[in-house]
């Protein structure tokens, strides 16, 4: 099923144009004898009224839950500098993680970033989208300026506290009896991924799990913040490890989300706690790595705008996004890190793109970022649009993003990055 998912996105890929790439590699050196490692944290919960993003209009914050986080990993092996930093939110956009990344770079020049959100539905609107109505822009400007200065705090925090560090890894396919796709049920990758930092005498500093499903356990009535599953998944790993845990959101586009059930508070935690002995028991089977030397590419990306709606809510001001040209910008990034690769996707994207990612590269082992570098909406397999009545929910994935090329020019960039970088045969 992966191979044929594949091959039949081809013929969308090469009938279009190459986008417009500006990357950056540094030259291969030297194996360093260890990687430089340091993880950070801060409480993110607002502290005033807010609007909650998901599901509606004007659905107000009357309490909460559990925290939720902006974290951070540091990585250095020597000449390059990785800052992967996650935010419990819906999904930060393009402009406001190129506000966090120009900050940084004042102060850090070089620095590379890949910025990550974990999509709750229990979180502040920081896109504008869920406000008192459609026309009224949700987004707290105080709040998302707020989110800019903890992440700049957060670097200097890491650069000040990195220390020499292992790295394991591990994968494997983990068919989790609670998450499922709504509109293609037989279309899901279940592969989860997990990378352990570790001080020299073993002691974990930070670990980074990746795998993909909607925190939407948590459903419209609720009125609580939350992180959702993964106040769960943290609470879980914190018990039975030390340092920082990073969840980094996979493809969860059309429609991967937890089976239907209760919406509590309590079976949120209970699945997270799930994940989490899911991914220790990954890890278990991981050993330390011989250090390599870091390779970072991106690519500024243009994907053609076709929905009307998004650009009502961007001539509104509710959506704070230019439009380039009748495009909207985005970044895709892929990372080489030990023996994985991490490649970035912009958005929602369909289980058939995480699976055709995978496909590109030699690495053992792949993560895929959902709603990294960006959150665009979802990017979907164009036969949503051609053959809506084939998948169920089509009209409302299709009424969420930005047309039927995205998917294929995100593919052609993530195959030229991951060629350019070497991790992938050309």
């Amino acid at each position: 099923m992966r191979f044929r998912t594949y091959r039949h996105l081809w013929p969308y890929l090469l009938i279009l144009g190459t986008p417009n790439i500006a990357a950056s590699i540094a030259a291969e050196t030297a194996s360093p004898d260890h990687y430089r490692v340091a993880a950070v944290q801060q409480d993110i919960t607002p502290q005033r009224p807010v609007f909650l993003a998901g599901y509606g209009q004007n659905r107000r914050a009357t309490g909460v839950a559990d925290p939720i986080y902006g974290k951070l990993i540091l990585i250095d092996d020597g000449r390059l500098q990785i800052a992967i930093a996650t935010l419990d939110s819906i999904g930060l956009t393009f402009p406001d993680i190129e506000r966090i990344r120009a900050r940084l770079a004042e102060r850090w020049p070089g620095l590379r970033l890949m910025f990550s959100s974990t999509h709750s539905h229990a979180t502040p609107d920081v896109v504008g989208l869920w406000g008192e109505s459609f026309a009224s822009s949700g987004r707290d400007p105080d709040y998302v300026a707020h989110l800019v200065s903890v992440f700049d705090d957060l670097t200097a925090r890491a650069y000040a506290r990195l220390q020499p560090a292992t790295l394991s890894v591990a994968s494997r396919a983990v068919d989790l009896d609670w998450v499922e796709n709504r509109s293609e049920p037989r279309l899901l990758d279940p592969t989860l991924s997990v990378m352990r930092f570790a001080d020299l005498n073993a002691r974990t500093i930070a670990t980074l799990t990746n795998y993909p499903c909607h925190p939407t356990v948590l459903d419209g009535d609720n009125t609580l913040l939350s992180a959702d599953y993964l106040a769960g998944f943290y609470r879980e790993m914190a018990r039975s490890e030390p340092g920082i845990h990073l969840f980094l959101q996979g493809a969860i586009g059309g429609w991967v989300q937890p089976i239907a059930g209760s919406a509590s508070h309590h079976r949120a935690l209970a699945i997270g706690a799930d994940l989490a002995t899911a991914s220790l028991a990954t890890l278990a089977e991981s050993t330390p790595t011989t250090p390599m030397p870091l390779i970072y590419q991106d690519a500024i990306l243009d994907l053609p705008l076709d929905n009307w709606g998004f650009r009502a809510l961007i001539w509104l001001n509710t959506l704070e996004r230019k439009i380039h040209s009748g495009h909207l910008r985005t970044r895709v990034s892929v990372l080489r890190i030990g023996p994985a690769a991490v490649l970035t996707h912009p958005g929602e994207t369909s289980p058939a793109y995480s699976l055709a990612s995978r496909a590109l590269t030699t690495n053992n082992i792949t993560f895929i970022a959902g709603l990294t570098q960006d959150a665009v909406g979802y990017i979907l397999k164009p036969d949503y649009f051609v053959d809506p009545d084939a998948y169920p929910h089509a009209s409302y994935l299709t009424s969420v993003s930005v047309g039927d090329e995205a998917g294929p020019l995100l593919m052609r960039t993530l195959a030229q990055l991951v060629c350019s970088a070497g991790m992938g045969e050309c």
